[in-house]
């Protein structure tokens, strides 16, 4: 039985009734979180993709008792959210399929890109592109990666409410193949986290009505490889009362959290193969 939304059509029958019979005024803007039970007794934490967001709650509803101990991962109680967003946009992110591969171009210096390939436009290195002709090839003529192939960036909305948590990031390879197996590790793929207050991605306008006060991100992470041993802290969030401030659509009370990939030097010394990545992170209360 969904409780949550039960109270809440409960709550607002009540509240509608007492309009009609007082005239009460009610603010024209308001989200589940300044008005949900377990929110403001217990405290929890919401994941926006732009689209849809799920709700991360220190109550446990399985047992109907609070609450996660403090160093535990924070309950999902809707599993909606969907793909992270290529960053100042609503585009998920996806990555290359089998047949394609990160986009490179021609270097006769071993620094400087004098030769891009001609893409088709799905940004992927595949069949369909070319260097658009011969090209000449000397002692220093190399390959390196280039544009979306050399960093990209991918964000998704968060908020809160009476509770500390931290964002928690665990790495692994998925699989690895040919030449990559040996010459490409966790390590060598550096990552950079960033908080932004206030903006508006294709028209999900966010941050208005919320604070960045309290939270931090963790120096100390440098590389994937910075995660791949535990669930390793990213982003703290110190304020207890949460990032939402009150009254506002709950895009308003979101901010954005922002990771940035960038890929190694490539050459061709690494070879060929194919590198798949898992990244999961995980909300977890804090004291």
């Amino acid at each position: 039985m969904n409780k949550r939304r039960t109270l809440f059509k409960i709550l607002a029958r009540i509240v509608a009734s007492l309009v009609a019979i007082f005239g009460w005024q009610i603010p024209a803007y308001a989200s589940f979180l300044d008005s949900d039970f377990w929110c403001r007794t217990y405290g929890c934490a919401v994941v926006h993709d732009g689209q849809n967001f799920d709700i991360y709650d220190n109550y446990i509803f399985a047992s109907g008792r609070c609450c996660v101990p403090v160093g535990a991962q924070m309950i999902p109680y809707t599993t909606r959210f969907g793909e992270f967003n290529l960053t100042d946009s609503l585009t998920k992110h996806t990555g290359p399929n089998s047949g394609q591969g990160m986009m490179i171009g021609i270097t006769q210096d071993g620094n400087n890109i004098s030769r891009s390939l001609n893409d088709d436009g799905d940004g992927f290195l595949d069949a369909s592109d070319d260097f658009g002709g011969v090209f000449t090839m000397g002692t220093q003529t190399d390959i390196l990666l280039n544009g979306p192939g050399k960093a990209y960036s991918h964000s998704f909305f968060i908020t809160s409410r009476n509770t500390r948590f931290s964002l928690r990031a665990l790495a692994s390879i998925a699989s690895s193949t040919q030449d990559f197996a040996n010459t490409l590790s966790l390590g060598d793929i550096g990552i950079d986290a960033a908080v932004t207050r206030r903006g508006e991605d294709a028209g999900f306008r966010f941050g208005r009505r919320a604070t960045s006060s309290q939270v931090s991100v963790v120096n100390t992470v440098n590389d994937l490889g910075d995660l791949q041993a535990v669930p390793t802290k990213m982003f703290d969030f110190r304020r207890f009362s949460g990032i939402r401030r009150r009254n506002a659509d709950i895009n308003d009370q979101t901010i954005r959290l922002d990771f940035l990939y960038t890929m190694p030097d490539y050459d061709m010394s690494m070879g060929v193969g194919s590198l798949n990545i898992d990244m999961v992170f995980d909300l977890y209360r804090e004291p």
